[in-house]
């Protein structure tokens, strides 16, 4: 069967709502929604007595807004009345919620508040409905976000084994990755944060990631036992730096190295290296992140 476009919404609370062909809430995607692949980029720019044109001084990419029609397909007014009300429940303003797109094996996600509560009109024995919402960070997301290993421990032993009583004391059961630079690809379509974490295996000062394309980097002043765990989330309005030891959440903002920036992905190609102060080898590191496209 030909795979159609449908969008999914999912309330805070978990409950959900899909708009397709094959819906009882019909929408035909590629006909009846707007704002899923077309974004609006304001301009700034400056000018002088006697200059010719403007210069370029940045730009904003604006919230994005999707709005939606269809109809409810069930011919039985009290299935449309009691579908209808479940979508007053379900798309409830009051309430975060994400957006689904799928097309057969494709498929991407985006933050999403309802602007305007459904709007029912009738048009014979049809229920038709529109829907706006609204996308404050305007960028779609791949379902899951990419996980990169920098600095870690792999393991070297694998299911079915056999263990001869002699080599238990020279058996090998992992091994640290030996470069302390790594690639990390961002192949969405612009620059985007993420988070960073640090793990102590021992005792360690001043954990570092340093981006060998930019000369920026993350450093954080501060001692970790074994254990701990620091997460920095440099994405735009999320900056944190949050210590995880024994159970306790602490704020290590105040120990952030003085020079350190809050890193970013560029598009394509970041090359990151990896360092502390002390006790390197007890180091780990991971990057996770989430790829933003501008459409679908």
């Amino acid at each position: 069967m030909k795979p159609f476009e449908s969008l999914t919404y999912t309330n805070a609370r978990g409950e959900s709502i899909t708009f397709g062909i094959g819906s009882k809430f019909h929408v035909n995607v590629q006909k009846d929604v707007s704002g899923i692949s077309d974004l609006k980029n304001t301009i700034y720019s400056t000018s002088s007595m006697g200059q010719h044109g403007d210069t370029y001084a940045g730009n904003r990419i604006e919230p994005r807004d999707i709005e939606m029609s269809g109809k409810i397909k069930d011919p039985g007014k009290d299935t449309q009345l009691s579908l209808r009300r479940q979508m007053l429940k379900i798309l409830n303003p009051e309430l975060d919620g994400t957006l689904y797109y799928n097309y057969g094996n494709f498929s991407r996600k985006i933050g999403a508040k309802v602007k305007e509560s459904p709007r029912f009109s009738h048009r014979g024995l049809s229920q038709e409905f529109s829907i706006l919402f609204k996308c404050l960070d305007p960028f779609w997301r791949e379902e899951t976000d990419q996980h990169v290993d920098m600095a870690s421990w792999l393991p070297d032993w694998v299911f079915p084994t056999v263990i001869d009583k002699d080599d238990l004391e020279s058996m090998i059961y992992g091994h640290r990755e030996i470069t302390v630079i790594v690639d990390v690809y961002n192949a969405g379509h612009v620059s985007t944060g993420m988070l960073i974490q640090f793990k102590a295996l021992g005792s360690l000062t001043g954990p570092e990631l340093f981006n060998l394309n930019t000369r920026e980097f993350m450093k954080i002043d501060y001692t970790m036992q074994a254990d701990d765990v620091i997460t920095v989330d440099t994405s735009y309005g999320n900056k944190s730096i949050t210590l995880l030891r024994g159970g306790v959440k602490t704020n290590l903002y105040r120990y952030m190295n003085v020079d350190s920036t809050f890193l970013q992905l560029d598009i394509g190609d970041n090359l990151f290296r990896y360092n502390a102060d002390s006790g390197l080898t007890n180091l780990e590191v991971t990057v996770n992140f989430a790829q933003k496209y501008l459409g679908v």
